[in-house]
């Protein structure tokens, strides 16, 4: 139970890319597949999926199921829903859900962010709650809708600021070496970001590739200086690479 509490944390910030854009402002629909690793042992298979849903909104879901042993303890996939528009240049949370995959559903949480009152609503283990809705606040899921489409329009990403089911956090983004990486759909150029929450042990390694809209290709969990969980792609379909625009990032 315990790694599958660090690949929905890993999912809390990292591969959840909804809306990769291949042009600042376009949602691109797609579907990605990744193996999931924790210390080097295979335990779970990942699928994220961005698509169309009303007029004017998307979709962003993701479905981790574990593997062997795992399935006892979450025997459903973890999944995360995030439903979204676009205004502007601004992309505006609508609604969001998390089941953690256990029998009891101990960690499930939903969101509900109501522009008419100006509140996003949290209900959760450990009851309702609510803030306040600010300008620029997202979910676990259009927070790198956000990353994705800054990057895309060749800026450096962040800070990003989200909701979950205890309140308002926040991550920085810090530069790292670019690498290439070798994946199950060819050797791909990356820039690195390190994602990382103010307080946290944890820190998160983004492989994202540029050809591919800055998809992430590789995601690194890593605590107290070892990598524990790390995400790596091995299927994409519904994005083609295209070169990159951008020759730096401002």
């Amino acid at each position: 139970m315990r790694i599958l509490t660090s690949i929905s944390a890993v999912l809390a910030g990292l591969v959840a890319t909804a809306g990769v854009s291949a042009e600042p402002g376009e949602i691109v629909e797609y579907n990605a597949e990744y193996e999931v690793r924790y210390k080097g042992r295979r335990v779970a298979h990942a699928q994220f999926n961005v698509a169309a849903d009303t007029e004017g909104t998307y979709v962003f879901s993701s479905s981790t199921r574990a593997r062997g042993i795992l399935r006892l303890a979450s025997p459903k996939p973890a999944v995360e829903w995030s439903q979204f528009g676009v205004a502007g240049d601004r992309i505006v949370p609508m609604q969001f859900r998390y089941e953690d995959g256990s029998r009891k559903g101990d960690d499930n949480y939903a969101l509900e962010f109501n522009s008419s009152t100006g509140q996003v609503f949290v209900n959760g283990p450990g009851g309702q709650l609510s803030v306040p809705f600010e300008a620029g606040l997202l979910d676990r899921g259009s927070l790198q809708v956000e990353l994705m489409r800054d990057l895309g329009a060749c800026l450096h990403p962040g800070p990003l600021r989200y909701v979950d089911d205890d309140g308002v956090k926040e991550y920085e983004y810090e530069r790292l070496e670019d690498l290439a990486v070798e994946t199950e759909i060819g050797t791909l150029d990356t820039v690195r970001f390190s994602q990382r929450r103010e307080g946290s042990s944890r820190n998160t390694i983004l492989w994202l590739a540029p050809n591919l809209a800055y998809l992430p290709v590789r995601i690194e969990q890593i605590r107290e200086g070892e990598i524990e969980t790390v995400f790596s792609i091995e299927d994409l379909a519904g994005l083609e690479a295209t070169p990159s625009v951008c020759s730096s990032l401002g």
